[in-house]
């Protein structure tokens, strides 16, 4: 039901008359910030969509991926490569947002897709609502800390967030932090950092043993790659954490307590199935605008894995699906504000 849900959105976003074609379609996908090939993180649900659609379509359909890590010079000539052997080219990034105007000039007859929003006119956007992913990390937090009788708890409230860098993706799932722990407890201190990129797992550990410091006992991961550090460390160093984007619980059941999942790699792979058979195809789509959360099967939170319903109470885990419910039935709505007692870490 969800799977006919996000094809219909989708063919709505971009239906088209035209007729399937016999030569392949050729479908680029732009990254950026950390390596595509770390299992579960945001780079890599990208790139395993893409590679899942070249499997299933084979011959009809020629998939190329780019990834200009950090190296910021790189995204014009990588982004302007892609649109020059391509039919769509998908952005996941927003950082290639900047040049997107240019090179759509340049290449006219390509599509161009970001996964953010965009202010270009022909360029068609699917824009997730972190936020609400967010919430529900902010809400399992703040009642898990309030549970000194809860394994690994202390009598601290408070909980952390550590982010990657100040992307809109990052900032929707900060909001979304936020306002679940005030939503359960305005009084639970929610300390927030910045790693400043995607792939630092140093730096995201070191945060993580500061916060502890601080009282954290719960930190949540929309940080990528660098939240591995973090993770890696939480055992040792005292605290549990929540990841974002994919079931790390499974790789890490002492370290992980449950995964904001975000289904990227599934939304890529429907986007280029429906290129491929031609529902999705050459038109006048600028300024279409897809939004994709909870109600959509996109987002959500993984409470109930083998792994966390081991590591959290079940009536914890009925109050976070309550919670979900909802938001999805639109009952709970995020809004940015500025929430009491919650502040960065300068």
């Amino acid at each position: 039901m969800k799977n006919f849900l996000i094809a219909a959105l989708l063919a709505a976003l971009f239906l088209t008359g035209e007729p399937a074609f016999a030569a392949p379609k050729r479908i680029a996908l732009m990254l950026e910030g950390s390596d595509e090939n770390v299992p579960g993180c945001f780079n890599n649900l990208c790139s395993e969509g893409l590679k899942r659609a070249q499997e299933r379509f084979g011959k009809k359909v020629a998939t190329r991926r780019y990834n200009a890590l950090e190296e910021r010079e790189k995204l014009l000539p990588l982004l302007r490569e892609a649109a020059s052997k391509s039919d769509l080219v998908i952005v996941s990034s927003i950082t290639y947002n900047k040049y997107l105007a240019q090179v759509m000039r340049e290449f006219p007859s390509c599509d161009f897709l970001t996964l953010d929003a965009n202010e270009e006119r022909g360029a068609a956007e699917i824009v997730f609502r972190e936020e609400e992913g967010g919430f529900l990390a902010g809400a399992l937090a703040a009642m898990l800390t309030a549970r000194p009788d809860a394994e690994g708890m202390n009598a601290d409230k408070t909980v952390g967030a550590i982010l990657g860098e100040k992307t809109p993706p990052v900032e929707r799932f900060k909001s979304g932090f936020l306002a679940g722990v005030w939503y359960v407890d305005p009084k639970t201190e929610a300390l927030c950092e910045y790693v400043g990129d995607f792939s630092n797992r140093e730096k995201a550990a070191d945060i993580a043993l500061g916060m502890k410091e601080r009282g954290a006992d719960i930190i949540f991961l929309p940080c990528g790659e660098a939240g591995i550090g973090a993770v890696e460390g939480a055992e040792k160093g005292g605290y549990f954490t929540i990841a974002a984007d994919s079931e790390l619980e499974k790789d890490y059941p002492q370290a992980v307590l449950a995964s904001v999942v975000k289904r990227t790699g599934h939304v890529i792979y429907i986007v280029a199935e429906g290129y491929v058979k031609g529902e999705i195809g050459r038109k006048e789509i600028g300024g279409e605008k897809l939004s994709l959360g909870m109600k959509e099967g996109c987002i959500d939170i993984s409470i109930w894995t083998r792994e966390a319903k081991s590591s959290i109470p079940a009536d914890i885990r009925e109050s976070v699906e309550d919670i979900g419910e909802k938001i999805r039935d639109g009952l709970i709505v995020i809004k940015e504000t500025d929430y009491r007692s919650m502040k960065d870490v300068k």
